[in-house]
């Protein structure tokens, strides 16, 4: 297939995943598709929307013959079959791009992004019928897919470690880091901590709440640094809560056997820059991460960082954070501890993560994307 003139070039976007809240899959849709509509070029757009009126759409700049398309979802799986393969067909898109999944009876070019690979690693952070389906329907979709996109190097081993894969097949298209985070004075973020009663200080952690996100872990090295005479500042958890997420954090209640601990849970992306200045650290121990969007938010607002030395987060962090193992409390405690109290430390890690955080660029992220699309289309491999 051949890439037509100025007015016939049309990718399609399978974009309801960006209607979500407190999703990491959610903010890189709405992050790329955003920087989609404002790339150079003559490219159009078809996004494919549970919610065709729901707020992100409306935030988006026109583009040409770009548009927002209905495309109705069945129960569970059931938009994998014909209703995003009759939706692109409709509005006759030259490739279409999906998260992880591909519909059933889509034939034609095909892009599939691939985040990570957590339903092979972290199995019990997955209720069973989303695991069987992620173990059956991803490799399928990868296996059908023009090209595949995965967001970090880590990713693309793992790839094609457990499948058979051509490696030119895939390309890493790291995310890129929003202009909003950024250092602020205290005087910038003391009003918004402010209205949930919180001071600059605290320590701040931040994740969709599963069990890969380690809390209880994070939870016995708070409590033993607290133990161990450290600064007595809170711990601030925020995030939505998950499959497996412990009921008194589903809840919002203090967990009672930490005193100190501070359960926000999703907190309006709008205050977020306000909770990464006002922290004395990022504390961010997952057991498996594909990427780690918070992690590259925390090191451009400046935020000291101990982050999980497991899967893409060595990659992201490199030395702009403590790294240490996501199992071993002690470690963790003992980083934490070290945030509160060495300030040339921290004053080298702040540093070092903003000039980490400035090689992420979600323009570039979607420079490299559309070339992606146009390989797919033109049926270049890689």
């Amino acid at each position: 297939m051949t890439v037509r003139g100025r007015a016939g070039v049309l990718f399609g976007i399978d974009s309801h995943g960006a209607e979500q809240e407190g999703e990491g899959n959610a903010r890189y849709l709405r992050n790329l598709v955003s920087a989609l509509f404002l790339a150079a070029g003559a490219d159009d757009f078809a996004l494919f929307a549970k919610d065709p009126g729901h707020a992100f759409y409306r935030s988006l700049p026109r583009r040409g013959r770009s548009r927002v398309v209905r495309a109705a979802q069945g129960q569970g799986f059931a938009r994998l079959g014909w209703t995003l393969t009759r939706a692109a067909s409709r509005e006759g898109v030259d490739a279409l791009h999906v998260q992880y999944f591909a519909p059933l009876g889509y034939r034609r070019p095909l892009v599939v992004t691939v985040h990570d690979l957590a339903f092979l690693h972290v199995r019990e952070s997955f209720p069973l019928r989303l695991r069987v389906a992620l173990s059956v329907l991803v490799p399928r979709s990868m296996a059908r897919a023009s090209r595949i996109i995965a967001v970090s190097e880590f990713t693309r081993r793992d790839i094609l470690a457990h499948y058979a894969i051509c490696p030119e097949k895939i390309a890493v298209i790291t995310p890129g880091v929003e202009a909003r985070f950024h250092p602020r004075t205290v005087g910038e973020t003391t009003p918004v901590l402010a209205r949930y009663g919180l001071q600059p200080g605290f320590l701040f952690s931040l994740g969709r709440l599963n069990r890969r996100k380690n809390l209880g872990r994070l939870l016995q090295a708070y409590a033993r640094l607290r133990g161990a005479g450290a600064p007595a500042v809170p711990l601030v958890i925020g995030g939505k809560p998950d499959y497996g997420t412990d009921p008194s954090l589903a809840k919002g209640r203090p967990v009672p056997e930490v005193s100190g601990v501070r359960w926000m849970g999703l907190i309006p992306d709008e205050d977020l820059p306000a909770f990464y200045c006002g922290a004395a650290g990022f504390i961010y121990p997952s057991l498996f991460e594909g990427f780690g969007l918070p992690v590259l938010e925390a090191m451009a607002s400046g935020t000291p960082l101990v982050a999980s030395d497991r899967a893409a987060l060595p990659e992201l962090a490199g030395d702009a954070g403590l790294s240490v193992d996501p199992e071993n409390v002690e470690a963790l405690a003992e980083a934490m501890t070290r945030l509160l109290t060495d300030q040339a430390l921290v004053a080298a890690l702040r540093g070092r993560g903003l000039e980490r955080s400035r090689h992420y660029s979600w323009r570039e992220a979607a420079d490299r994307t559309l070339a992606v699309y146009r390989e797919a289309v033109r049926g270049i491999p890689g």
